[in-house]
């Protein structure tokens, strides 16, 4: 997604290409990736002569929200005050939010 948030319309060779200096992945491997992100209505497609071109449907902002978001729901019991508290002074978080007493099928 960082590779179409970068540059877009962007086709399945120029991600991979993108990527390509932190991980040699084949072009099926993203091709299939793109398809269904594509499916999942993150990304839309185009075709133009034999290449299908993909643009982003959500915002990098949006999505990065969702996932903080997600990190203080989860692991901080909904408190922005503590996830706060733990990104400015490295405190670690109450013993009953690091040690739960029942698993978490979520996380798994």
């Amino acid at each position: 997604m960082k590779a179409v948030w970068r540059r877009h319309p962007i086709t399945v060779k120029d991600v991979q290409e993108a990527i390509r200096p932190e991980r040699r992945l084949a072009y099926t491997t993203v091709m299939t990736v793109l398809h269904r992100l594509y499916l999942k209505g993150f990304l839309t497609r185009t075709l133009q002569s034999k290449a299908h071109y993909y643009e982003p449907t959500v915002d990098f902002s949006d999505v990065r929200d969702a996932a903080v978001s997600g990190v203080i729901r989860h692991f901080f019991r909904g408190s922005r005050d503590e996830f706060l508290q733990f990104l400015e002074n490295g405190v670690s978080a109450p013993a009953e939010i690091t040690a739960p007493t029942a698993l978490d099928e979520t996380l798994l």
